[in-house]
């Protein structure tokens, strides 16, 4: 069986390859191909665009990538077309994705959608577009089913992927040995920065996290930090003072051990959720994509925690209220202060409870193993 599989940033792809994995126990002889990244090609998956040629957020900021990205889509297009694969399974990443749908539904190829742009929140045209160019929706928040059905999308809440991968970690209460295995004392406080997947997200994030957490190491005696980079970067993109270690390969574990997070808007806020982690949202865009996102946001936070649990449990400082003495305030809170740790875990506990059981990803195999059969 062939398989068309695209997918352009860090949690996508970690997804994808949880879905390839459940769909192989099916299908042994499977041929998967697209765009991906590193855990994708730990599966077996072969790469026509590496997911790290076309690292990049915001909508002014794909504008000045436009020539590498136009050449990333013009050889999947042609993968697409040229190897004529029984289904074409898209993750995310709307911007690049529909555009492929609309050609594998051309060339009468099965589309499934995996993980679904967000136009509950924003440029809900895309909905239409959605209903038109795929066969079939796998959603992982709950509320977005409904959304989907409602305009005319055969959409089926499968529940969130991530329950499963960080299920041991999730339920692993004292991570004292972890904490000591990543060069850690337990008994000192540990803040994570997250500072986004992409490299304009890390452009702007990166400087504020550094100067949030210098601020903090004069606040808060006997502070560890860590920089926790991405698989699709790498630490030599961070130019990170020697007191800050930096953390890549081992994502999920180093915020385990995190006392406190703070992170760019995006999956990373899920993740802590999961984890139980407190964690502060601090994120900055380009002055036009910001003012862009503003006027086209239909929600009322950036956080997808927030909107999953319908109230206001992790605090935000988004764009020009992103501030290093801001941030390093509330983080300050929460390392001070064990009951505002402990109010905010029952908070992420009640959001994580409407993400569904465990088994996203087989799920999602037996949609796709449908759609083949039907087609």
């Amino acid at each position: 069986m062939r398989l068309f599989l695209s997918t352009a940033d860090a949690s996508g792809d970690l997804h994808a390859a949880a879905f390839v994995e459940a769909l192989r126990k099916h299908v042994p002889e499977l041929d998967a191909f697209g765009l991906g990244g590193t855990a994708l090609a730990a599966a077996g998956f072969r790469p026509v665009v590496a997911q790290s040629e076309i690292a990049v957020a915001g909508l002014t900021e794909v504008l000045g990538s436009a020539p590498r990205v136009l050449g990333a889509y013009a050889r999947l297009r042609r993968a697409l077309s040229g190897e004529r694969p029984e289904l074409a399974v898209f993750v995310d990443s709307p911007d690049l994705n529909l555009p492929l749908a609309a050609v594998a539904k051309r060339h009468g190829i099965p589309v499934l959608y995996y993980v679904a742009p967000q136009v509950w929140a924003w440029r809900a045209g895309r909905v239409r577009k959605l209903a038109r160019r795929t066969d079939q929706m796998a959603v992982i928040f709950p509320f977005e089913a409904e959304f989907m059905r409602a305009a005319g999308v055969r959409a089926e809440f499968v529940g969130h992927p991530l329950i499963d991968r960080l299920a041991p970690l999730a339920h692993e209460r004292d991570r004292s040995e972890l904490a000591r295995s990543l060069g850690f004392d337990p008994a000192r406080p540990i803040v994570g920065l997250l500072p986004g997947s992409r490299h304009n997200e890390v452009e702007r994030n990166w400087p504020l996290m550094r100067d949030t957490v210098a601020l903090l190491r004069d606040a808060v005696p006997g502070l560890q930090a860590q920089l926790i980079v991405a698989p699709t970067l790498r630490a030599e993109d961070f130019a990170a003072p020697d007191w800050l270690r930096v953390t890549r390969g081992r994502s999920h574990e180093a915020m385990a051990v995190s006392t406190c997070l703070v992170s760019a808007a995006g999956t990373a806020t899920i993740e802590a959720a999961i984890l139980g982690v407190p964690l502060v949202v601090a994120h900055r865009t380009s002055r036009l994509t910001f003012e862009l996102a503003r006027r086209l946001a239909t929600v009322s936070s950036s956080c997808m925690v927030n909107l999953v649990a319908g109230e206001g449990i992790v605090p935000e400082r988004i764009q020009f209220q992103a501030r290093p003495a801001a941030i390093a305030a509330l983080v300050s809170h929460l390392l001070h202060d064990a009951s505002a740790r402990a109010e905010m875990k029952r908070g992420l506990a009640r959001a994580v409870a409407k993400l569904g059981p465990p088994g996203a990803a087989e799920r999602v195999a037996d949609l796709a193993l449908g759609l083949v059969r039907r087609a």
